[in-house]
């Protein structure tokens, strides 16, 4: 009988544990604004239920720093898989897929598309959407066990669930992605844009990122590991026509960026002090990432 009695209970902690429901009213995520050298945060937060072709859906509100309204999302829960609603194509897409096995690729998009406001890609279109499941664990957080799968990118570009660089990237079941709930692109270099999740809130449950040790919204500096000697420098400053960079190692890449970190102008080099013709750019003030290797440094310029 007991035995019989703990089988029962076995089994039905695991239709529990496959049921997680994604997004009840009330739940936040707090993120590190992706994509950007700024102090901001952009908070998730689950409001109300609706419905979209016939099927139910969850809203999310996506606001900067809490208070200013970026959009709205629409998250659709189908078994162990999360799907969300673009309105560009008034379609539902694969998020998340934690029915998936290790060594599945998960297809978001198939090809270029148009992003919705909350990916914060600052651009027209992404190049695909695509990622891998690499292994499929749990892990226990306030009490509960949550599935989890660590994930990693198909090509360097790719849109996807990671920071850019080598380590484990992981989702949770029923949070979703710990770097950013839509993904990023894997051109960003992460020690100089780094994008966690913060916190997650529900009803009965929580999850702060060990990483983070202030408070989930708080708009603070982003933690950036430079790697390249801060001798480097970016003369004249302010410039008008052509920027020139002086450095003590070889650089190899130079990529300039505006406020909102969407790359402008890029240059392939290996240099001591390579230049770039920067006329084009109008009047105010940008970013200069230099790269060598896997190494980054962020240098400040203002255009004339």
């Amino acid at each position: 009988m007991k035995i019989k009695l703990l089988l029962l209970f076995t089994l039905l902690s695991m239709v529990a544990f496959s049921q997680t429901e994604w997004a009840p009213i009330g739940a936040k995520w707090y993120f590190n604004r992706p994509s950007s050298e700024s102090n901001d945060y952009v908070v998730f937060e689950s409001t109300k239920d609706s419905i979209i072709q016939d099927k139910n859906v969850t809203v999310i509100d996506v606001r900067l720093n809490g208070t200013n309204l970026i959009s709205q999302e629409y998250l659709h829960q189908s078994g162990d898989s999360l799907f969300y609603y673009n309105s560009n194509y008034d379609s539902f897409f694969l998020l998340y897929n934690f029915s998936a096995k290790a060594g599945d690729t998960i297809t978001v998009h198939a090809s270029t598309f148009k992003p919705t406001e909350a990916f914060f890609s600052y651009d027209d279109s992404i190049s695909y959407f695509k990622y891998k499941i690499t292994a499929i664990d749990s892990i226990e957080l306030s009490g509960h066990w949550i599935k989890r799968q660590k994930v990693t990118a198909l090509k360097a570009g790719d849109w996807g669930f990671f920071n850019g660089s080598s380590g484990d990237y992981y989702i949770l079941k029923g949070i979703g992605s710990l770097t950013y709930f839509f993904g990023r692109s894997g051109y960003i270099i992460p020690e100089a844009k780094i994008s966690i999740l913060r916190c997650y809130h529900e009803s009965g449950f929580e999850y702060k990122n060990p990483i983070w040790t202030q408070d989930c919204d708080i708009i603070s500096s982003i933690r950036q590991k430079k790697l390249i000697n801060n001798e480097i420098m970016v003369y004249p400053n302010p410039a008008k026509e052509k920027i020139t960079l002086k450095s003590p190692i070889q650089i190899s890449q130079m990529n300039i960026l505006d406020l909102t970190g969407r790359t402008i102008l890029q240059k392939t080099c290996n240099d001591f002090e390579p230049s770039m013709d920067i006329r084009e750019l109008k009047p105010g003030v940008y970013f200069i990432q230099v790269t060598k290797g896997s190494s980054v440094t962020t240098l400040k310029f203002i255009k004339n």
